[in-house]
């Protein structure tokens, strides 16, 4: 298939984003885009908890991006039907998974066909009752006694094991977001993961091959990202992001929610130390009159302390993940929190690595976008279009990846089904289990390691 134009959703806690892409001689070029707030408790920390609360914001934004695009030149016939939608939550856990196949014939080249088999059977892998594999990344493969190659296809072999990243969430969350795209009027084309999405708008080619770290924080969480040697290595969700900064913001300067936002956009910083001395924001009311002073250096101290916590816990994760030594290109932070002034110097001092600020630019998307799209708030919507464009042009119909579609899957969540009957010229090894599962290492619940960091501490948002 090889579309022309592209329609996404990215429903995030505090917004939904719609977009819409098109295809030309020049690159991808931005032509629909509009945010929409999502109503309190639409969405809580990536999760959707009220689908009608959500589709307040879904109807608008597709309506007004839709009046966009069918404003302009030879678009006025586009009927925006099928979305790319970011599936996102904060209950993301990746596992290390093996396979093994024995080959029939030794001496035949592997087949592309083959390998795809090897990753269809993965996705049948068994996940507990309430979970779905939303993604699955193959690490490298070792044919006989060749070990570590990326690729398998074209390689002569005996046998091939096949090492795979999986990447498993909600399958609850999915559901819901399924359901509100349906009462919207539209259908999902594919579920794709916010930081997957994200990397696609953000990182170069040298950062993915040399490995990075791209912190995507958003208003209820931030998405954790490493890429290595080209390949997608490990990804977490971390339950905190701009919306715990600014209940903080609240709690402690005893401010409403909507002046502790606005404090913390307008005047926020992420360094304390660089707070004015004797400076104060000044609270008023609806006569105009202040009701509360609020300290430069009591606002800045708030925000920095949650955002030290945040990017504590990015260390810990890329520390634990194994490619801790492997990062070379340093670390990318992108949403809507990074326009917090000074976050880049207090990133780099926390995550011991250089950081850059990621936006779409020009590089992947083409200059005469709409501008609204050139900020990190955008990173993530901008990406499912990048991606929906190398879906559809790699001719990758969604039923070929069934985790990745919402609604009932009886195959995947069948404890008596079988995997792995096999395609021509392999079979499964007598005598093995055809899939080998890696237990994941004893874990300490995410409070008791955030009480290991920093101390008792009672989580407001």
């Amino acid at each position: 298939m090889n579309s022309r134009y592209i329609t996404a959703l990215d429903i995030g806690t505090s917004k939904v984003a719609a977009i819409v892409g098109e295809r030309t001689a020049s690159g991808i070029k931005i032509i629909g885009y509009c945010e929409e707030p999502v109503p309190q408790d639409g969405v809580r920390r990536g999760e959707i908890m009220n689908i009608q609360k959500v589709l307040m914001a879904v109807r608008p934004a597709i309506q007004k991006v839709r009046e966009q695009v069918n404003s302009l030149p030879d678009t006025e016939h586009y009927n925006i039907r099928d979305v790319y939608v970011n599936i996102s939550g904060q209950n993301l856990r990746c596992l290390s998974a093996g396979l093994h196949k024995n080959r029939q014939d030794p001496d035949s080249l592997i087949t592309e066909e083959e390998v795809a088999s090897m990753l269809e059977e993965m996705y049948l892998s068994k996940v507990e009752d309430n979970e779905k594999i939303l993604y699955i990344v193959p690490q490298y493969y070792n044919v006989d006694e060749f070990v570590g190659a990326t690729e398998a296809a074209g390689m002569p072999g005996k046998e091939i094991d096949g090492e795979y990243r999986l990447f498993i969430g909600s399958a609850s969350t999915m559901k819901k977001c399924e359901q509100a795209v349906s009462l919207a009027g539209l259908r999902s084309r594919r579920f794709i993961l916010p930081s997957i999405a994200a990397a696609s708008a953000l990182l170069t080619g040298d950062e993915k091959e040399l490995g990075t770290v791209l912190v995507d924080i958003g208003a209820g969480t931030t998405d954790v990202l490493i890429w290595q040697d080209n390949i997608i290595r490990h990804a977490a969700v971390i339950p905190f992001g701009g919306n715990s900064i600014t209940e903080d913001i609240r709690q402690i300067c005893k401010v409403s929610l909507k002046n502790a936002e606005l404090m913390k956009v307008q005047h926020g910083s992420c360094i304390s130390e660089y707070a004015p001395e004797n400076k104060i924001i000044s609270i008023k009311g609806k006569d105009g009159m202040t009701v509360k002073d609020v300290p430069f250096k009591v606002l800045h101290s708030a925000i920095e302390a949650r955002m030290c916590e945040i990017l504590a816990t990015v260390r810990r994760i890329v520390e634990e993940s194994g490619y801790g030594d492997r990062i070379s290109s340093g670390a990318v932070l992108t949403g809507g929190s990074v326009n917090l002034n000074h976050i880049q110097i207090l990133a780099k001092n926390i995550l011991k690595m250089d950081v850059r600020l990621g936006f779409p630019d020009s590089n992947s998307i083409i200059g005469n976008s709409l501008d609204e799209v050139f900020r990190p708030e955008a990173s993530v919507a901008v990406g499912l279009i990048i991606k929906g464009f190398e879906y559809e042009d790699s001719g990758a119909a969604p039923e070929e990846e069934p985790a990745m579609q919402a609604g009932p899957d009886p195959v995947l969540f069948n404890d008596n089904a079988t995997a792995g009957a096999g395609t021509p010229g392999q079979e499964s090894q007598p005598g093995k289990n055809t899939r080998t599962e890696k237990p994941p290492k004893p874990k300490k619940s995410f409070t008791d390691f955030l009480g290991d960091l920093f101390g008792p501490s009672d989580d407001g948002a």
